[in-house]
């Protein structure tokens, strides 16, 4: 039986689902696990290849595609939200197994997986927020205050939201997904441009690690950068309250006042939460669930 992982990633998504499922990946490998990574593109693939360790990968467009590569002996774990309810069902019948990651708060268990979620838990349902172990290592933090959007921006947006950052001495770290010389448009906003390469460097080595992805407010957490997160409109507003449980700082707008007065209020951040482990712990579910 092969394992086939899906993970929605793309311009239009960002990376914070690869981001969390990677070190599932590895962790469901070193248990013995035949796992192919499966992305919405191929740029995602290389940058798991290259920042993760990630050995397979293959692009698939659309979910239901998968059926292409995977047959009804296969098992597929689904990394997606917005998926529909018949075609989730659909899938945990034809599939021998089947695992989903959600971050649906209102998201129930079809009949027969087991439902990976990070905001709630009940009966087939294991609650885990999931950050990669290597952000664990505290490093020295002497890299000053930067600001991540997250890896996409198709529409541009930070561009018009930008002078909240204007003269406040906080670097840009540009995300996956830019466009070429859109770091040089937001120069004038930032005091410097850092190119998304140094992305684990610069989050780990952040005095505070402000950004409007999740993903990488936990990870910042993970590694003592007293992360500031800022709401995105695009982005689910369940995660400011989810953030705020951690004692990060959730701003619901880009609005330089408030951005001033977060930087200068000492976080209560509960690090301690986060648990190093939780990406085999993780895979050891699944691959209890998945009888591999």
């Amino acid at each position: 039986m092969k394992l086939y992982y899906y993970i929605d990633t793309g311009h239009r998504v960002g990376l914070d689902r690869l981001r969390r499922s990677a070190p599932v990946i590895r962790a469901l490998e070193a248990l013995g696990a035949d796992v192919t990574m499966l992305t919405n593109d191929f740029r995602a693939g290389e940058y798991a290849k290259e920042q993760f360790g990630i050995r397979r990968y293959v692009s698939v467009d659309v979910i239901r595609n998968i059926a292409n590569i995977a047959t009804p002996a296969d098992a597929v774990v689904l990394d997606a939200d917005g998926v529909g309810r018949s075609l989730i069902e659909d899938m945990a019948a034809y599939y021998r197994r089947f695992v989903r990651v959600s971050d649906d708060p209102h998201d129930v268990p079809a009949a027969g997986e087991l439902l990976v979620s990070s905001t709630r838990e009940g009966e087939g349902i294991f609650r885990a927020d999931i950050v990669d172990p290597r952000y664990f290592r505290e490093v020295p933090h002497t890299l000053g205050d930067l600001y991540f959007w997250g890896d996409d921006d198709y529409e541009r947006r930070l561009l018009g939201l930008a002078e909240a950052f204007e003269d406040l001495d906080i670097t840009l770290l540009e995300g996956y997904y830019f466009f070429f010389q859109y770091g040089g448009e937001l120069r004038s906003k930032f005091a410097a441009v850092e190119e998304n390469e140094a992305y684990d460097e610069l989050l780990k080595g952040a005095s505070r690690f402000i950004t409007s992805s999740p993903q990488s407010a936990l990870e910042a957490l993970a590694a003592g950068s007293n992360p500031l997160y800022i709401h995105k409109e695009t982005t689910r507003p369940f995660w400011r309250e989810k953030l705020s449980a951690y004692g990060i700082p959730a701003l619901d707008r880009f609005d330089r006042d408030s951005i001033v007065s977060a930087l200068d209020t000492a976080g209560g951040y509960e690090r301690e939460r986060l648990k190093p482990d939780i990406a085999g712990t993780v895979a050891e579910k699944m691959a209890e669930s998945m009888r591999l």
